[in-house]
């Protein structure tokens, strides 16, 4: 239930469909009868209008994303018992039309896993991930596309464990604990996007691993900057991208899937 209400609530709060919904409020509003619903559906959308251009060109989305990108930085402890590569924007459907696997954004963190495969062949391999669509499709899944993708770097199938039954990172955390058994004193590389790793961490300490981050898929510079670009797309989802991992750590926190709100 939790599940799909954040999926809900996060719809409706996304800043590209506040935006738009807001807009249309305005726009209604401009056109109403009375006057003081005109006088104030315009200036609701000269504010927005504003604070769009205001976005397109200010990086507010790297500021936002910088501090969440640095909070953990690689690490990589003197002996590595497992990896762990946590799913992410897989598409199921694009691969099952196209009939070859379609992981967008999350290539960058096959890279990285790979990468690390290869340095430490003596290391357990897990990828966790299953699908996080309120209607999953039943043909292909994450954990498929997964595994057709490892396997095409020159990964074994027999040694990556793959969980496909998780939504979303405290699950991700919890059935990969069940299934894959970490042993105390174990040291595990994580592997997921920079901007998601505290409420990864978080998650999997929680869990009882002891995880160390390999983070990847970095999306802001390493310094703060007031940079001027005319880039309202890209800034835009940097700054969807970064209200995602604050909301989600604040509402992790409430619910006690983490021990505290900054990692």
């Amino acid at each position: 239930m939790s599940f799909v209400l954040s999926k809900i609530l996060w719809g409706l709060a996304n800043p590209a469909n506040a935006f738009t919904l807001l807009l249309l409020c305005g726009a209604f509003a401009s056109v109403a009868r009375g006057e003081w619903w005109r006088r104030a559906g315009r200036r609701l959308c000269f504010a927005l209008a504003l604070m769009l251009f205001l976005i397109a060109v200010l990086p507010v989305g790297h500021w936002l994303l910088l501090p969440l990108e640095d909070r953990f930085p690689p690490v990589l402890p003197d002996h590595v018992d497992g990896i762990v590569l946590l799913g992410g924007d897989e598409n199921p459907a694009l691969t099952e039309e196209r009939q070859q696997p379609v992981v967008e954004i999350s290539a960058r963190r096959y890279v990285k896993f790979v990468e690390l495969a290869h340095a430490y062949p003596a290391a357990k391999l897990a990828f966790v991930g299953g699908s996080n669509a309120i209607n999953p499709s039943d043909a292909v899944t994450p954990a498929q596309i997964a595994k057709t993708t490892l396997t095409g770097f020159g990964i074994p199938d027999e040694r990556v464990v793959y969980e496909d039954k998780s939504r979303n990172t405290y699950e991700n955390a919890v059935f990969a604990t069940n299934l894959i058994k970490p042993q105390p004193g174990e040291n595990w590389l994580l592997v997921t996007s920079a901007n998601h790793m505290p409420r990864a961490m978080g998650c999997f300490r929680k869990a009882g691993w002891r995880v160390f981050p390999a983070p990847t898929d970095y999306r802001s510079a390493a310094h703060y900057g007031t940079r001027i670009s005319f880039d309202l797309l890209a800034h835009a989802n940097q700054i969807s991208v970064a209200l995602h991992e604050y909301t989600g750590l604040v509402a992790y926190r409430l619910m006690g899937r983490i021990e505290r709100v900054w990692p």
